[in-house]
Order: structure tokens, then sequence, then C-alpha cells
């Protein structure tokens, strides 16, 4: 759940009725990655570097990039005029997400 006033990011590991700003929050369905939202995967020593080809500006950008399995989660948030990139360990079978602002919430099977 991504609330569209505040940016928070909230997960749930099941059916939830989440609220935030005064708002209910829709549950968010991943698209398949876009030409327009190209993941890097860069093997950095014991963790792997993930950069988003994306710009970054306030009105346009990546909020968060996260690596979820059947056990283990990791999410990073991101900020607008930062970098779309940070380090994860993606260890085991999962996902990798990202949150466009603009374009919503897509993933990569790893």
């Amino acid at each position: 759940y991504v609330c569209p006033l505040c940016g928070n990011i909230i997960h749930s590991t099941g059916n939830a009725m989440i609220s935030c700003c005064g708002i209910t929050l829709p549950a968010l369905d991943a698209e398949d990655i876009d030409n327009d939202h190209e993941i890097i995967i860069e093997k950095v020593e014991d963790e792997n570097f993930i950069t988003v080809n994306h710009e970054m500006t306030k009105t346009h950008f990546i909020s968060f990039i996260a690596h979820i399995t059947s056990d283990k989660s990791q999410i990073v948030k991101l900020y607008p005029e930062g970098n779309a990139e940070t380090r994860l360990q993606l260890r085991g079978r999962g996902y990798l997400y990202i949150f466009c602002n603009k374009h919503g919430l897509m993933k990569k099977k790893l």
C-alpha cells in the first residue's frame, strides 16, 4: 500500500484494511517491469548493487526498491532528486519490486 497524499509505504502479508491521511488505500497490483523502468543488477562483494534507469525529479521518481522472498523482505525508501539505486543482499528466489510515483508498482522475478 502506498499513500497518494504523503507517500507512506505500508506492507502487509495478507488481506488488510489500510488507511492513511483519512483515506482507505487499495492494495497494489504489480505489473511487469517495462523498458522505461529498466533495472540493472551488479554483484558487488557480498551484495548486489541495484540501479533503476529512471529520472528522480520532484514530480517523477522511484519511491522504493524492495526484494521480497517467501520468508524475507528488504525495502529501501528513495527520495526525489536522489539516485534510484541501492545495495541489497538478494538471497533466495523472489521478486524485486519498484514503485514509480506516476506508473505504480512493478516487479521483476529473480
